[in-house]
């Protein structure tokens, strides 16, 4: 199962290392589940690659994704998957017996917004992500929550070690409380004990938002 942009670190994956993934899903007949909700998203000079693309496992690889991210509509809940046409039919055999699908309005809108809008669309929108992305990254970076700048997607991970609190939800809170400025404690993507100093910040926010809250944050820190 691949998450490419991933959430909740940006990562984007390489043709390399989708390549060494394939070369194992191949040996050992294995299907590749990737979801790429986040594929208009990259930074950097990077560009997505859909495992998908590569020849070895185009038959075993189940792409998984939709308009949520891209065209802002994440209630709608518009999504769709690709695969070879064996496995499409097991999977709308499934669909059709497990949740009813999404309203019929709602598909006629997102297919509308596929055919009329333009290419650019598509890089306007990351040019957008990619300009909150600096400006979080450079504020927390400031202020001591080092950031890991995230290649995709949009949100980051920083490490609030020096914020009180035992656990990331602790110091999620703490942060909450003092700032007024929300984030997802790092306990949510980690086992065990691993994000116990790591938060995930949002950027998906009107460019005043993401002003207001690095101010927030940059006020927060002169209180540590």
């Amino acid at each position: 199962m691949i998450n490419t942009p991933a959430n909740p670190c940006g990562k984007v994956f390489t043709r390399t290392e989708l390549e060494q993934i394939a070369t194992i899903a191949a040996k050992h007949e294995l299907f590749i589940f990737t979801d790429e909700i986040y594929e208009y998203f990259v930074y950097d000079g990077r560009r997505h690659i859909s495992p998908g693309a590569i020849g070895s496992v185009a038959g075993q690889t189940i792409t998984i994704s939709g308009y949520s991210k891209a065209f802002s509509i994440t209630g709608w809940r518009i999504g769709y998957a690709v695969s070879h046409q064996k496995w499409a039919e097991m999977i709308g055999y499934m669909n059709d017996l497990v949740y009813v699908c999404a309203p019929a309005p709602l598909q006629y809108g997102v297919a509308r917004g596929i055919n009329n809008l333009p290419d650019d669309y598509y890089s306007d929108i990351c040019d957008q992500y990619d300009k909150k992305r600096r400006v979080l990254c450079q504020t927390l970076a400031e202020i001591g929550l080092h950031p890991y700048i995230p290649q995709g997607a949009y949100y980051v991970l920083a490490d609030v070690s020096r914020i009180p609190g035992d656990t990331s939800r602790e110091k999620a809170m703490f942060l909450l409380q003092k700032s007024g400025v929300a984030a997802v404690p790092g306990e949510a993507f980690y086992s065990g004990n691993k994000g116990d100093n790591l938060v995930r910040f949002c950027f998906a926010k009107e460019q005043a938002d993401i002003d207001e809250a690095c101010q927030r944050l940059r006020d927060f820190a002169k209180t540590l």
